[in-house]
């Protein structure tokens, strides 16, 4: 029941997660009310539906840290930082719809309303793009999630199609300063043995110190680190 909320693209009634998870709608409504007593669920009395609370995801926040995937992670983001002179940013993928801030370097923070161990809405920037790439989210779906997500300067649906070809093509993008103004953002994925999308890395950097050429070159270190994380997943305890 929790799989089936989490990979919902909206809050669901009981009717719909019962569905979603193949139950009964009374089996469904009394594991959803004891899901909520334990903060696991949240519920919305006006629309009379379900969602996954923030305290579960805290939890998987923490489950992620011990798994040793952070001490792997930080000295990696740390020397791109150093090298490139950008910040760099660790985030999990949950859904084609979200994603949780694990670990970021560096003195530049775009959103503050970015924490770490908090979930964010996508797609938005050069990491949206990589979740539609390399996710399984249909164009209908992702026209729907595009428009509710706030960018600077949003692109249409085509434009973004386009990103997404060119991403998948390429294995990174590049957003100048449609998410953010004056923040040129540059995404790669960390795919698990299987080539699911599990990770994203998000090098962030004003724009006029991101011309063609350092974004070329902070583009294959951000491959090369997400290759090396891609490796250390099957070591880590991340089930």
């Amino acid at each position: 029941m929790l799989r089936a909320l989490h990979a919902a693209t909206r809050p669901l009634n009981a009717s719909g997660v019962a569905r979603a998870a193949g139950l009964h709608r009374g089996t469904a409504y009394n594991i959803l009310r004891t899901l909520q007593a334990e903060g696991f669920v949240s519920y919305d009395e006006t629309t009379r539906t379900y969602a996954v609370s923030l305290h579960i995801l805290e939890l998987a926040y923490g489950a992620l840290r011990r798994s040793g995937l952070i001490d792997i992670a930080r000295p990696l983001m740390h020397a791109l930082a150093d090298a490139h002179g950008v910040s760099v940013y660790l985030s999990k993928v949950l859904a084609p719809s979200s994603m949780l801030l694990l670990d970021w370097v560096g003195g530049l923070r775009p959103d503050l309303h970015v924490t770490v161990g908090r979930p964010h809405p996508s797609p938005a920037g050069a990491s949206g793009v990589i979740i539609a790439a390399f996710g399984n989210s249909s164009e209908p779906e992702l026209e729907a999630l595009l428009s509710q997500v706030e960018w600077y300067d949003k692109p249409s649906f085509p434009e973004f199609l386009a990103r997404v070809k060119e991403a998948k093509q390429a294995g990174f993008s590049v957003d100048r300063g449609s998410m953010y103004r004056g923040v040129t953002l540059v995404s790669v994925p960390v795919l698990s043995p299987s080539w699911e999308l599990l990770l994203i890395l998000t090098a962030a950097g004003h724009s006029h110190d991101l011309g063609d050429e350092a974004v070329g070159a902070l583009s294959r270190a951000l491959l090369a680190a997400a290759g090396r994380l891609s490796d250390s997943l099957s070591l880590l305890r991340l089930g």
